[in-house]
């Protein structure tokens, strides 16, 4: 029996700013990385210190 392909992933594609798309490219390239890997890669991480810092309280 012959084994099953995977399916390819579909992703999300949102509108990204030109500088995004630069710093995504750039990255990619640094890394070893698809365009689309690295623009994930930078929101999540963006995303993740967005919300620990909503969290925080601030010293007044």
């Amino acid at each position: 029996m012959a084994k099953k392909k995977n399916a390819p992933v579909p992703t999300v594609v949102t509108a990204t700013s030109p500088a995004e798309a630069y710093e995504a490219a750039y990255f990619a390239r640094k890394c070893g990385l698809t365009p689309e890997e690295a623009l994930r890669l930078m929101r999540e991480a963006h995303d993740s210190t967005s919300a620990k810092r909503s969290g925080e309280k601030r010293k007044g």
